[in-house]
């Protein structure tokens, strides 16, 4: 293994292009979001068939029973999709520093115990994608409701939530494939690059590249170029956060959000 003195100069980059690193990652959070997308609407689709089903066959329909069906597919779908995400922004990572000739197991071979890391972070969601779950259910339960107090028959119920449902199905989709790939992929990169400081022992600098297009919030484009040491917070909208989907800046600048966070030695140049 190299001397960490050798590991320290490679991991420094000189003059950084803050828009084009971001485009970079962008490229690889839109194609993970993409593939989410499909997944979360297919399994949105299957939830509303199979309680339609049930619902005509049986006339009945219980949003709790709905919600816990939900979870036994919709909660290990999301775990897999954050190690996928995991996984893919610590090799996207892992190969600009060995692009600059670098150890071969520099940080995620050796020093980031995957598995525990994406299981503290699937813990920090849970309550989140639970409330999911039960929001969706209750979604058919109104539904329903109002078809009965249209008074319509059972299968014109079932055609009414089967048409209304997987609209907002496919659109409730889109916003959480959209949220939790881009949170997840900003909460790697953090997690990546606070292990390349604490085993080099290097001082690092974050910075706020925010996307710049017309679906941009105000507060993060004011906050585009803000830069701060990897240990503060960014102010982005009156509110504290480490990194782009942190929590603690809440669901007005989480939600949606597709800002990019650039980590340099103190020494490298953003321009």
């Amino acid at each position: 293994m190299k001397p960490l003195a050798n590991s320290f100069n490679n991991f420094r980059q000189g003059r950084i292009n803050s828009r084009a690193e971001a485009r970079k990652q962008l490229v690889l959070r839109n194609n993970l979001e993409k593939r989410f997308f499909r997944q979360l609407t297919s399994l949105f689709n299957k939830f509303v068939n199979t309680n339609l089903y049930l619902y005509k066959e049986f006339g009945q329909y219980e949003p709790s029973v709905a919600e816990q069906r939900l979870n036994e597919e919709f909660m290990p779908l999301m775990l897999a999709h954050y190690k996928r995400t995991f996984k893919a922004m610590y090799n996207f990572d892992e190969d600009r520093v060995q692009s600059r000739k670098a150890d071969d197991t520099f940080v995620f071979g050796r020093s980031i115990d995957f598995e525990n890391i994406v299981s503290q972070y699937f813990a920090t969601r849970e309550l989140i994608l639970t409330g999911i779950s039960s929001r969706l259910a209750l979604r058919i339960s109104n539904l329903i409701e109002q078809g009965r107090l249209d008074d319509l028959t059972l299968p014109q119920i079932a055609k009414l939530v089967s048409e209304k449902f997987k609209a907002i199905g496919r659109s409730r989709a889109a916003v959480i494939a959209r949220t939790e790939t881009h949170n997840a992929a900003s909460f790697a990169n953090h997690s990546y690059h606070q292990t390349v400081q604490q085993d080099l022992g290097m001082k690092m600098l974050k910075q706020w590249v925010a996307t710049g297009d017309a679906r941009t919030r105000p507060a993060h484009s004011t906050a585009n170029g803000q830069t701060v040491d990897m240990d503060e917070d960014f102010i982005v909208g009156g509110m504290p956060m480490s990194f782009a989907g942190d929590s603690k800046g809440g669901a007005k600048n989480v939600v949606n959000c597709r800002c990019v966070i650039i980590y340099v030695d103190e020494q490298d140049i953003i321009e």
